[in-house]
Order: structure tokens, then sequence, then C-alpha cells
């Protein structure tokens, strides 16, 4: 059994950890820190009376470390790397923010603008790309969880790259979030209210996932740098994201490239390819941990549309942070998840 402590967890992601953690067998929650519901018993109906019931939100500087095994963090980008100092040193970490994701100290002043006070320890996150990375992730002491957009490009992307199927230059993805995707820095009516009837862009050609997103690919790429261009959209649902990710063949054809995708992924629990030329939908996987690509090849030969989809708050957070816990601690991959 490992003691786990969540911060952040009032927000849309640390709900669902809760969620998960509390139905996990080898977890036992010990602390949950959450600025604004301070004082406030979790409220899940999924509680029994071995459980967590007993906790309250508290502030951080409140919480008792001594006793925790892993540290979840939920908080916004830009808080862990101050406080991860605090820590005691046996403690693991699953970064769910930004702050450990990048290598290069100086892509945190470029893309996030703040500089990183515990650079000495960036080596010890491994990038938590679970489908790939399961090795490193095993070994790692902590971990640093994809970005939900990240996730979903990173899935096909890294397969197709690692194959040289696909060129380096001019890769374009249209994404489209559900408003869970934009955090609690807005209550959940304000995020509401601004996409009832409403689609609206951001980080368009800048939003911040660009950074890891280039760095994966720049590393399979052997060190040539992978630029894409990317662009963010909220609409009017809850969770949800849909990345249409345009790309150029390499000397491949589209049945080489969707070939390719079904063969990595025919053995994986949380990641399927569906037959060529179907694209998938959100509904078909929000509430799960899947995530789910189609191919599809219009009337252009040099174009190919990959499309993914994902539960932002499960694959693209939660999800694959329980799923990287269950890594780390040698237990089914799927416990919790299924």
């Amino acid at each position: 059994m490992k003691n786990i402590i969540i911060l952040g967890a009032s927000g849309f992601v640390g709900r669902e950890l809760i969620n998960m953690c509390i139905n996990h067998p080898d977890i036992s929650i010990v602390g949950l820190s959450a600025n604004d519901s301070i004082g406030e018993k979790i409220d899940f109906n999924s509680l029994n009376e071995n459980d967590s019931s007993h906790l309250n939100y508290e502030r951080i500087s409140e919480i008792d470390f001594s006793n925790a095994d892993f540290v979840f963090n939920c908080l916004p980008n830009e808080c862990l790397h101050n406080l991860v100092k605090q820590f005691p040193e046996n403690i693991r970490i699953i970064d769910l923010s930004s702050d450990f994701r990048l290598k290069n100290d100086q892509d945190y002043l470029s893309w996030y603008k703040f500089e990183h006070q515990s650079i000495n320890i960036i080596k010890d996150f491994h990038y938590g790309l679970t489908e790939f990375n399961r090795e490193s992730i095993k070994k790692s002491k902590h971990i640093a969880n994809p970005g939900c957009y990240a996730t979903s490009v990173l899935m096909p992307l890294t397969a197709l790259m690692q194959k040289e199927l696909i060129k380096s230059k001019n890769i374009i993805v249209d994404a489209k979030s559900g408003y869970s995707g934009a955090g609690k820095v807005k209550n959940a009516d304000q995020l509401l209210e601004e996409v009832n009837e409403n689609i609206k862009s951001y980080g368009v050609g800048d939003h911040k996932h660009i950074a890891e997103i280039n760095q994966e690919l720049t590393d399979i790429n052997e060190g040539t740098d992978v630029n894409i261009f990317f662009s963010a959209n909220l609409i009017p649902v809850k969770r949800g994201i849909l990345s249409n990710i345009y790309i150029q063949p390499n000397n491949s054809s589209s049945e080489e490239i969707y070939d390719a995708l079904v063969e990595k992924f025919e053995n994986e629990r949380f990641v399927s390819v569906l037959p060529i030329n179907e694209i998938p939908v959100t509904k078909d996987v929000v509430g799960t941990n899947n995530l789910i690509i189609g191919v599809k090849k219009g009337y252009m030969d040099d174009i190919i549309c990959i499309v993914s989809s994902l539960d932002n708050l499960l694959k693209g957070a939660a999800g694959q942070a329980i799923q990287n816990f269950n890594i780390m601690n040698n237990i089914d991959e799927g416990t919790s998840l299924i």
C-alpha cells in the first residue's frame, strides 16, 4: 500500500485522481490540498468505510509529508518547481503540471516565462508518455506527465517518426478540447458561458504544449529540430480532445502509415487504431483512459490527416498518471483504470 498526497485536488484533474485513488487497492490517500476549498470534506459517492472520507482539503503548509510515498501534483504551472525543495528526499513525484517536462532550463524562460528554481533535479523526472517510455518509467524516481494535447499528438507521431515514415517539417495540428481543459483558473460556470454556442481558438502558434512536442519529436529525429505548428480550440463540451494532425509522407503510402500505427498499438490496452479512413469521435473516449487514432487520406497524395481522440482529464492527465504509477510500482497497468 502506497500513501499518496494530491496537490491541487479540487480541480477537474484532481477530482478524477481522487476517484481513481479511492478505487485503487494499492493506494491510501493521506493528504489533499486545495486553496479554494480548505476545510471542506471530499464529497464522493464512491467512498466506503475503509477509504479516505476523513480527509479535508488543506493548505499545503498543513499537510504532513513525512509518511507519504508519492505526491501527485495537479497544481497550476510554476508551482512545483519551488515547492519540491520542501519535500522529504524519499518522496516520489508524478507531476501533472509543466514544471518538469522540459529538459532545457532556457525553454522554461522562452515558453513559460519563469526561471526554474530546481534545475538540479530535472534529470530525475522522466517524460511519462506511457506506451513509449515504459522502461524509463519503471526505473524513474519522478515522472513528468505529458500535457493532454501533447499526448494526443505525440502518440501517433512518435510511432511514425520512429519508422521515418513522415517528414519532420510542416507538421500542422488543429486540436479541439472541452472546456475542462482550461483547468480551474475560472469556475465551471464561467468556462461554460465562454463556450456556450461558441468556439474559441487560443494558443494559435504559441501554445505552451508545443515546447514538449517539439522536444520529444526532435529527440526521435536524432537532434534535428522538429517545429510543429499547433492551434488549440475550446468547444462547447465539458471534456474530450480531438486533434487533427496534418503530415506529409516520407516516400510512404497512407496504407504504410496506417499499418505502422496498427503494428505499434495492436497489443496496447488503451490505444487503438480504427480501420483506415475511419475517424474517431470524442464520445467514444470520454470517461475512459483510451486514445483512438484514425488515418484519413483525402484527394491529395502528399498530405495525410491523423486524427487522435482522448479524454483530456483521463488519458490526457489523471488516467495516464495512474497508469505511470502502476508501472513504477510493478502493479498491473490497468488497475483502477478499467
